[in-house]
């Protein structure tokens, strides 16, 4: 029987945790660059479903989101405008002792980009399906309170 993730919802594989899961993406995307393509959604997607971002930030990332998925916006585009946007002058992570985040059913999580992936086409594929997700459904994350 598998354990449940309490940020995201995800059934996790056994012996596993999103975090660990987490970190062997990230040792992909460091170590190929055709895994490393995608890391802007890859830490982006973990973020926003594991409530790691200030208020001000999901605002700001789910801007990013839908610029670089439906706008074209490059990396590089979004680095620009990362320093100029919420992280700039407040920190970007969420504070433990921040309002709870509305609990949002993720319809895909890391745990299934981890699942599905076979190659590095496929993870880029996954991981744009992952943003696509995550951008539609995160709504109820943007609070107006401050």
């Amino acid at each position: 029987m598998s354990d449940t993730c309490a940020k995201c919802g995800a059934d996790l594989p056994e012996e596993k945790t999103c975090e660990s899961i987490f970190g062997e993406l990230m040792a992909l995307e460091f170590t190929d660059p055709g895994y490393g393509k995608v890391h802007f959604l890859t830490v982006a997607c973990y973020m926003v479903q594991h409530e790691g971002y200030s208020d001000e930030m999901y605002v700001w990332m789910q801007s990013a989101l839908r610029n670089y998925l439906e706008e074209g916006y490059t990396t590089e585009m979004i680095r620009q405008d990362a320093s100029q946007g919420p992280g700039s002058s407040k920190g970007i992570r969420r504070q433990a002792d921040a309002p709870p985040l509305p609990k949002v059913d993720w319809t895909m999580t890391i745990v299934d980009v981890a699942e599905q992936m076979h190659d590095a086409e496929s993870y880029c594929r996954l991981i744009e399906q992952w943003g696509r997700t995550t951008l539609k459904e995160m709504g109820p994350l943007l609070l107006k309170s401050w």
